[in-house]
């Protein structure tokens, strides 16, 4: 497993345990909404993991819809706190 895959799981993880979804429900296009989370909720899920993973996610992002939209995001966050490859 990739470790983009190994993160997009481990998100997928975080996002049913904080919410109380069965992670078996969540699929990419699972949207976000039909668990009945709004986005109050959703920021303050998201502001929860800019603390777990040290990671400042970007002020003007697009509405996150979907479980794959979460993930996208908090990946795009990490791979821009990890320094550069030489």
């Amino acid at each position: 497993m990739s470790m983009n895959a190994d993160l997009a799981d481990r998100i997928k993880g975080l996002i049913a345990e904080h919410f109380g979804i069965d992670l078996s429900k969540l699929t990419p296009e699972t949207e976000i909404a039909s668990f009945g989370i709004d986005s109050l909720a959703m920021i303050e899920f998201m502001f929860q993991m800019e603390e777990k993973f040290n990671v400042r996610m970007a002020d003007s992002r697009a509405p996150l819809v979907t479980v794959a939209d979460v993930v996208a995001e908090i990946e795009r966050a990490v791979r821009e706190q990890q320094p550069a490859q030489a």
